[in-house]
């Protein structure tokens, strides 16, 4: 496997995360939120979407 290869698939990985982070901000915007919460954090039981309470 040559670098060239090994860009390309890296590439094509890039192209697959971006395409499932697009498809989890959608399910999380769509979510009836549960949320479990905590002292600094609340998270919701169905999505995972993690709200932070305090900076």
């Amino acid at each position: 496997m040559n670098a060239q290869e090994i860009e390309e698939e890296i590439n094509q990985y890039r192209a697959y995360i971006a395409s499932l982070q697009g498809r989890l901000r959608e399910l999380q915007q769509n979510c009836d939120h549960h949320f479990q919460r905590d002292l600094y954090f609340e998270k919701c039981l169905k999505c995972n979407k993690v709200n932070v309470l305090y900076y």
